[in-house]
């Protein structure tokens, strides 16, 4: 999907093979906007969330998904939903070289509820409000995410465009248990999360040490800890109907993206240039959305937006904060240290 790929770079810069100049776009914006991330059980219940805080995920209760959310941004430096809580510099789940794979997580741990669901039926992805103006070499880029994720649903082109694939077929990161399971199976959380997760009661290896989300999936009666042979296995369009989505059954996904840099608006990739994103503002967020197939039923929303600083106010006064400079997926990039945390007026 996009997040996964590009992000939202179908859009060409007239900049792009100027890195000084992207850069310079970037520090731009990120001077005129702040990033807040929403989510919730459906667009109309979207509230912020406490970004990188591991022990204060966002609880979902509706009807059709029971369970918690968390978001972490490496580097955040945005609004959060509590003013007293300062951004944290960096979150635990970025800890031993993580953040060398990922430098935003959406991660989803509970249970789905619906009648005769399959893994074919749950689908998450991007999805847009308006339509998006894409180039006219835009083919290019469908043919290739196509090639990347052969799950890949893409409707590009209509005025409500979406970049959707199966939740059990495109996450990194899946973990599975029976919720009736007792005993011996059980495992303790770790440290990082085990006041939120306890009640989920997951099974030993669904989760590493650093509380992260581990592949613990069962293919065909064989335990699979390799999410490329799970992600292989979910391609097939049968594997997927066979499977089915009992509302007792607990999943633990992780979502992650080492091209998409949503703090500071751009698209990272080795050896290449910092390109700013054209769709990131006010008016085209950055949305997942995890639904049915036939858009009925939504079981979660996570948005990543900008809003104008000038709706924000600064919690202190702090000014000429220095740069830092750090190595980053094998490249050299340069950031400004986190501003002072922000609240809405």
């Amino acid at each position: 999907m996009l997040g996964n790929l590009f992000g939202a770079s179908l859009v060409p810069s007239q900049n792009i093979y100027d890195p000084m100049t992207s850069q310079r776009l970037i520090l731009q914006r990120n001077a005129n906007y702040v990033l807040r991330v929403r989510a919730g059980p459906d667009m109309a219940n979207l509230q912020t969330i406490d970004v990188n805080y591991e022990r204060t995920p966002l609880k979902i209760d509706s009807r059709y998904f029971k369970g918690y959310i968390t978001v972490r941004v490496f580097g955040f430096n945005g609004l959060m939903a509590d003013p007293c809580h300062p951004p944290p510099a960096q979150a635990e789940y970025f800890a031993n070289g993580f953040s060398r794979k990922a430098l935003y997580s959406i991660q989803m741990v509970g249970q789905f509820h619906g009648h005769n669901l399959t893994a074919d039926d749950i689908m998450f992805g991007n999805y847009f409000d308006q339509r998006l103006p894409l180039p006219p070499f835009s083919g290019l880029f469908e043919w290739f995410m196509k090639r990347m994720d052969r799950t890949l649903a893409l409707d590009m082109k209509s005025d409500n465009p979406s970049a959707t694939s199966p939740l059990l077929a495109t996450v990194q990161k899946l973990s599975y248990w029976k919720g009736d399971l007792h005993g011996s199976e059980r495992s303790t959380v770790p440290e990082v999360n085990n006041k939120v997760l306890r009640e989920m009661h997951p099974i030993d290896g669904a989760f590493d040490e650093e509380g992260r989300v581990a592949e613990y999936f069962p293919i065909k009666d064989t335990l699979c800890k390799d999410s490329k042979k799970r992600r292989h296995y979910f391609e097939k369009t049968s594997h997927r109907q066979k499977w089915k989505i009992k509302s007792s059954d607990m999943y633990a996904c992780d979502f992650f993206s080492p091209f998409v840099d949503v703090n500071h608006q751009c698209v990272r990739m080795p050896n290449a240039v910092v390109e700013p994103m054209p769709f990131f503002d006010g008016d085209m967020p950055l949305r997942y959305e995890c639904r049915t197939r036939d858009g009925r039923h939504t079981f979660f929303v996570v948005q990543f937006e900008l809003i104008p600083a000038s709706r924000t106010r600064p919690l202190s006064s702090i000014q000429n904060r220095p740069r830092r400079q750090y190595r980053d997926s094998g490249y050299e990039r340069e950031i400004l240290d986190p501003p002072p945390p922000y609240s809405a007026e």
